[in-house]
């Protein structure tokens, strides 16, 4: 039975079935998104309603707590510290041994350590019985005699060492810039029972309220003749109703409205002192009203069942059969098959998705080709390194030295000289590590330029300045040794005199160098000099533009450079320069394209070789 068959014997089950898959897509979507968006709705609006009221009383609840509680430790503050200060005043006023100019610092001092031992006080006064006048504040003394004749004196004439809370009005501790609350005392001898003194504990009526300013609650403080003591920053209309604040501690309710607006009340007694505070939220500031989020939701609801239908619609025709297109032939590139590109006429993600696809492919494939062919070029060099670590004529004619030196009975020298062909060799040629560290590099140098030393005599002296910070870094193995060979054969050889060669290694910046790179800064330059011969400029460009070039050697110019190496030793492509294209055709395998060589020369003056490698790599 074919497929036509199949869909003629189905389509009599019913329209539903039949109907097309997007249409049943965007039914389904909409029926199951709408019924859990109204159900969550309700319960939202129930729960939203109930926990915002419950964290809100909470809330004002637990501010009043803690307001109530910072102002009873505050209050109680100043009671022990009045205490304190009787009993200390007491001791001060009963030993007659006290002069009195001692006395009255004590007392000022007593006054001043009591401001830093209880939070909350910002000044304190103490009239002794003599009428002198002690105060924690210079600013009291100017207006020493209104307080001295002040009704707070008179009221604590005839009380008996109580500290008593002053009336809030009329408190001559008053300044333009503050207002406090005032705690006073009447201060008798411990022993005799004697007057010595008023004393007066003043409270910052700011600091009683610094923690709990908010911008949708108040707090009022009432004291016992429910009157307000203090009263937060007032921006909400409701307080200029002078009748409904009279009734805030008279009304039992938690829960008031004034023009439309709720408000949550809370109220919290300080004992022993019988004031209260009272707590005022404004509940419409708090919340959202139910009104507003039935709108928000009924809006998002409405909004959202017709991005879906919209979505659904263009998804089933213009999403799922592209992306249909793409997972076919992610599939074949996933096989294998390169050849596999999308042609999509749109310019949206799938057909930008589309694009990268293609690119990813085509690089894909020529990273293949690139890691091919650099696994070729890598071979080829590491062979044609191997094949100049082993000069034969090098060989040969160290061995002729040796030879000689056990002729002319010199064997210490032939001694020593073999050890430094084995230790050459043995550095050069053993282990299979293909990156060494710079300092086994200079070891191999070294050794190779005390054999050529010995073979030339006073030819050419040598000295090796290399940074041990540049030590750890990694280079291929035998970098500098062709570079010191071109050094002895193309230099110092050829010059009349006795010439000098000097290999010296030290840390520089990429910027000192010249070498765009990102992330470390620093690099490792190694440099082969020599006072010989020098280039010719004509010869000195050529040679540094071939080694600028990313890829100096294409398949043609391989070739012809090894002939040229195996035909002629001194063609300047070939045997006494393929050392030095090959050492930076290895760093820039091994590093990357920002690192290489380059060279500097004079003619008659000299040649400089330079080589870079990264820094503690």
């Amino acid at each position: 039975m074919t497929l036509k068959d199949m869909e003629k014997v189905t389509s009599n089950k019913g329209v539903a079935r039949n109907m097309s898959i997007k249409y049943k897509i965007a039914f389904i979507t909409l029926l199951v998104a709408l019924i859990p968006m109204v159900v969550l709705s309700s319960l939202m609006l129930f729960f939203y309603n109930r926990a915002i009221m419950q964290r809100a009383d909470k809330q004002i609840e637990e501010n009043i707590r803690i307001m109530s509680d910072r102002l009873s430790s505050v209050l109680q503050n100043g009671e022990l510290c009045s205490n304190n200060l009787t009993i200390e005043f007491g001791n001060y006023y009963n030993d007659k041994s006290l002069k009195q100019v001692t006395r009255d610092s004590k007392v000022t001092s007593q006054l001043s350590q009591s401001l830093l031992i209880y939070n909350g006080i910002s000044s304190i006064v103490f009239i002794d019985c003599y009428g002198r006048f002690f105060s924690s504040d210079p600013g009291f003394l100017n207006k020493s005699d209104e307080i001295i004749n002040s009704d707070f004196v008179a009221a604590l004439k005839d009380e008996g060492g109580k500290t008593l809370m002053m009336p809030v009005d009329d408190n001559p501790f008053d300044k333009e810039d503050k207002e406090v609350i005032t705690m006073g005392k009447h201060v008798l001898n411990i022993v005799s029972g004697t007057h010595l003194g008023y004393l007066f504990i003043n409270m910052d009526k700011d600091y009683l309220i610094e923690s709990s300013q908010s911008e949708i609650s108040y707090y009022f403080l009432f004291d016992t003749n429910s009157d307000i003591v203090i009263q937060s920053n007032i921006v909400d209309p409701i307080f200029t109703d002078e009748e409904l604040m009279d009734s805030l501690l008279e009304t039992g309710k938690k829960r008031i409205s004034y023009n439309k607006e709720s408000y949550l009340l809370a109220r919290e007694e300080i004992d022993p002192y019988k004031w209260t505070v009272v707590g005022i939220t404004n509940l419409n500031k708090f919340n959202v009203t139910g009104s507003d989020l039935w709108f928000i939701l009924l809006t998002t609801g409405s909004f959202t069942a017709v991005l879906l239908l919209v979505s659904v619609w263009f998804s089933a025709n213009f999403v799922t059969r592209p992306l249909k297109v793409l997972h076919d032939g992610a599939e074949e590139i996933a096989e294998g098959d390169m050849s596999v590109r999308f042609r999509f006429k749109t310019r949206d993600e799938i057909g930008r998705l589309g694009r990268i696809f293609n690119y990813m492919t085509q690089r894909n494939l020529e990273l293949l080709q690139q890691v091919e062919d650099e696994a070729d070029k890598k071979r080829e060099y590491e062979l044609a390194l191997i094949q100049e670590q082993v000069k034969p004529h090098f060989l040969y004619n160290t061995l002729d030295i040796i030879i000689m030196l056990i002729e002319m009975n010199r064997s210490k020298e032939a001694s020593r000289v073999t050890h430094k062909l084995a230790s050459y060799y043995k550095n050069s040629l053993s282990g299979s590590d293909e990156i060494v560290s710079v300092e086994r590099e200079i070891q191999i140098i070294r050794d190779y330029l005390d054999l050529q030393t010995m073979r030339y005599g006073d030819k050419f002296s040598y000295e090796i300045d290399v940074d041990e910070k540049a030590y750890n870094s990694q280079i291929p193995k035998m970098t500098l040794q062709p570079l010191v060979e071109n050094a002895i054969y193309h230099g110092v050889k050829n010059k009349s005199s006795s010439g000098k060669i000097l290999v010296r290694g030290r840390i520089i910046t990429c910027a000192e160098a010249g070498i765009e790179q990102d992330g470390d800064n620093l690099i490792v330059e190694l440099s082969v000099i020599d006072d010989g011969v020098g280039m010719a400029e004509d010869e000195l460009a050529k040679l540094n533009a071939l080694l600028s070039e990313e890829d100096a050697f294409d398949s043609d110019e391989k070739k012809a450079l090894e002939e040229a190496r195996i035909t002629d030793h001194d063609k300047t492509k070939g045997g006494s320069h393929f050392g030095l294209y090959s050492v930076a055709k290895r760093i820039r395998l091994y590093f990357g394209k920002s690192y290489g060589a380059k060279i500097e020369s004079a003619e008659g003056k000299g040649t400089t070789v330079k080589v870079y490698v990264p820094h503690g790599a």
